[in-house]
């Protein structure tokens, strides 16, 4: 679930965020590996999939420890998006989360991601927590 979220800004591992542009042509490639079905709609059954891979030893939760050991991120990478997700800061983000998650994202209510929503939340999120347009990154301070 999350890690389309950060496999899409891999780029800042190496001190940079791509433009708006290339970011949003990562987040568009992010999307569509995701999309299991291809259907242009992330459901809920494409999200699980996601959050099964991340949740390695399969308790519910996903640490950071488990982000970035799955997705092979450093610290620096990884951290900024668990704090946004890891509500109560106690270290995991439950499974329960995912419904939020779709809320989050689905900015018309109607219960499925779109391309252009997913597009919108990652790349608004990404610049925030990383900076972009000539602005610094906020880190764990971009609200949700």
């Amino acid at each position: 679930m999350f890690w389309l979220t950060i496999l899409c800004v891999a780029g800042v591992a190496f001190g940079q965020l791509p433009n708006h542009h290339q970011l949003t042509q990562l987040v568009d490639q992010g999307f569509r590996l995701s999309d299991l079905n291809h259907d242009g709609i992330l459901q809920m059954s494409e999200l699980e999939a996601g959050w099964q891979i991340e949740d390695a030893n399969h308790d519910n939760q996903v640490t950071l420890e488990e982000m970035m050991k799955t997705l092979n991120l450093t610290r620096e990478i990884a951290e900024p998006y668990f704090k946004i997700y890891d509500k109560d800061g106690d270290g995991s983000i439950p499974h329960s989360f995912l419904v939020e998650y779709v809320h989050l994202i689905d900015h018309n209510g109607d219960g499925q991601i779109t391309l252009k929503e997913y597009e919108h939340y990652t790349v608004s999120l990404t610049e925030c927590l990383f900076g972009g347009h000539g602005n610094h990154g906020h880190g764990a301070n971009c609200g949700h």
